[in-house]
């Protein structure tokens, strides 16, 4: 049997959160037997396995102070974002996930303690564990670009979809409940500056689609506001499914992603996808979406304005869509994650 330490705090955070939950359970099953680092006890997403409480926030001292106190005896300690123990902890092994270099290359919208702690932590996660995992091509190259070669080749394992959650669901409560327009375009990430918002509604306005509204979806920490958008802010995870199913397009026009889910959720609900040609997101889509340049906001607005007048088009879209995101199965990705983790402790 291998004993697995996860620091799970994080379970609900977007992205890495998701990562989380999916992963867990199929990590708790034999070689390995797991143990959780959470903040809060008797959660019910991972009901039956043993959890201990550390209760201090991400980045700070509390929380490297208390790492070594709580992190029991194992065989490896998995850290699932670059906030690594730094302090010597009982296990023979870690396991590091990294999941892009967006503090790294977009530093210049961090605080001066926030880009020092990201350059600094994230060079010393990559050469203190034993591997280091990250979501895409691109972000293992991004990582070897900004912190130099690690002790062993970054192994790129990309994340997934949930298919049997994210399915075509339409529900008229949902469009009375958020005053949603007949026709829109929806947006779903956190609504920080690369993710190009202002951006997206300059190119809305010049797509000129009479009747339509532009809605985005996200945690928005600054209470930002975008023009002519219906900002819905943080939704109830089951609520997703319906409005991808209720949208007549996604579109992701970030400037920096190390993965990107909205557009395989998208697509899994039957919703076509206009995406930014830039980062990690051609290699996620594939063929499955219609590219624009984010910085060119014309071409963003062609590029909605097509989807959305062309049926054939995005007919097309659709069932590119439902092809590309069956490439991408969270069974597929816990495979590989406990073939690193076998591998590791082997060593």
């Amino acid at each position: 049997m291998i004993d697995l330490c996860i620091d799970a705090r994080m379970a609900f955070f977007s992205g890495i959160g998701t990562c989380i939950r999916e992963l867990v359970p199929y990590l708790n099953q034999p070689p390995f037997k797991a143990v959780l680092l959470v903040d809060h006890l008797d959660q019910a997403w991972c009901k039956g396995i043993e959890q201990i409480l550390l209760r201090c926030p991400i980045y700070s001292i509390r929380e490297q102070v208390m790492f070594p106190i709580k992190i029991p005896k194992c065989d490896l300690f998995w850290s699932p974002h670059y906030n690594i123990p730094l302090l010597p902890i009982k296990a023979k092994r870690r396991v590091v996930t990294i999941h892009d270099a967006c503090h790294l290359a977009l530093g210049k919208n961090l605080s001066l303690f926030a880009r020092l702690y990201a350059n600094r932590v994230m060079r010393w996660a990559s050469y203190r564990s034993d591997q280091v995992i990250t979501d895409s091509r691109f972000s293992a190259k991004e990582l070897c670009h900004y912190l130099g070669n690690p002790r062993t080749e970054i192994r790129v394992i990309p994340v997934a979809t949930n298919l049997k959650r994210f399915q075509r669901k339409r529900d008229p409560v949902i469009r009375d409940k958020y005053q949603l327009p007949e026709k829109f375009a929806l947006f779903v990430g956190n609504l920080k500056p690369h993710k190009n918002l202002h951006g997206l509604a300059k190119a809305f306005t010049a797509a000129s689609l009479p009747g339509w509204g532009l809605v985005l979806v996200g945690m928005n920490k600054q209470n930002e506001k975008i023009e002519n958008a219906l900002i819905l802010g943080k939704v109830p995870e089951e609520e997703l499914p319906m409005l991808y199913s209720l949208a007549e397009l996604l579109v992701f026009p970030s400037f920096y992603e190390g993965f990107g889910l909205p557009p395989l959720e998208a697509m899994s609900c039957g919703c076509p996808t206009v995406v930014s040609n830039a980062a990690s997101i051609p290699e996620v889509c594939g063929e499955a979406s219609l590219y624009f340049h984010p910085g060119r906001v014309e071409e963003m607005a062609a590029a909605i304005k097509r989807v959305a007048l062309y049926q054939e088009l995005r007919s097309r879209l659709v069932q590119k869509g439902f092809e590309r995101v069956r490439q991408f199965d969270w069974g597929e990705t816990a495979r590989q994650y406990r073939s690193v983790f076998e591998e590791v402790c082997r060593l």
